[in-house]
């Protein structure tokens, strides 16, 4: 049974997070991707019950989360919403999982408070963002949101970003159907707010040093993301393990949710 329950952020915003369940063992929070939502993570994070208190956070703009009034969607506002919940939700200190934009916030937020992790997972994630991918987000940003007559039809024309996947029908379905709302016309939107995709990245590269907590950097193997840049990232952070998971493009989660637990039980059983 997923619960969801309330964390007070940075600039008085209160985000939602799923709660998967194991309260009173450690915490593992994980932390979705641009244009994602927490649900992403329903196919992994139940494995880990057992052993930590697992949780999964919709980032402001997402998911369940609230809009913000004026455009606040950069790294910082991301960096600081870890900063205000994780030092004020009184779990202890988390294993944070990252993927995408949500492992580049980790990596730059880990930079600054690696005393605050018992560890770090970073999943197909840049440290850095180039200006034509910033230009290219900001562009589609600028297009209206669609919306749709129903649900149904809503889930048939959802699409990943970047569109390649072999997630299972069923997974994809169950992905979709969490990524959009009604509005007040009955009309089915997506929940995400538009703006986040005009980014305003900052370069997690000079930080990477700085991480000294336990470290696992894990690429999935058709990744955008060219090896040579994922294994230089893994390179730059001291304690740093390298992985990747077959049978996947960049949303590894869903691609590849068993092949995902498999490398994350791995790097989990190291810890101490």
């Amino acid at each position: 049974m997923i619960a969801l329950r309330t964390f007070e952020a940075s600039d008085g915003l209160v985000l939602s997070c799923a709660d998967y369940g194991g309260e009173g063992r450690p915490p593992l929070m994980f932390v979705h991707g641009g244009s994602a939502h927490a649900r992403w993570w329903d196919f992994v994070a139940p494995a880990f019950v057992d052993r930590f208190h697992v949780l999964a956070l919709d980032q402001r703009g997402h998911g369940e989360s609230p809009w913000t009034p004026d455009w606040s969607y950069g790294t910082r506002q991301y960096v600081a919403d870890l900063a205000t919940i994780i030092s004020r939700w009184g779990l202890g200190k988390p294993v944070l999982v990252g993927h995408s934009m949500g492992g580049h916030t980790v990596l730059n937020y880990a930079a600054d408070y690696s005393d605050e992790l018992r560890a770090l997972v970073v999943i197909d994630a840049p440290a850095g963002y180039p200006p034509e991918a910033v230009a290219f987000l900001r562009e589609i940003a600028e297009r209206p949101s669609r919306p749709y007559d129903s649900l149904d039809d809503a889930c048939a024309k959802f699409k990943t970003n970047p569109p390649q996947n072999n997630a299972r029908p069923e997974v994809l379905r169950h992905v979709a159907e969490h990524s959009f709302r009604q509005d007040g016309d009955g009309k089915w939107v997506h929940k995400m707010d538009r703006r986040t995709l005009i980014r305003e990245p900052l370069s997690a590269w000079k930080g990477l040093a700085r991480i000294s907590c336990p470290t696992l950097y894990v690429r999935a193997e058709s990744s955008v993301l060219e090896r040579t840049l994922a294994e230089k990232i893994a390179a730059a952070i001291p304690h740093c393990a390298y992985t990747e998971v077959a049978n996947s493009f960049h949303h590894v989660m869903i691609d590849n949710p068993e092949g995902l637990i498999e490398v994350l039980n791995n790097f989990l059983k190291t810890l101490v």
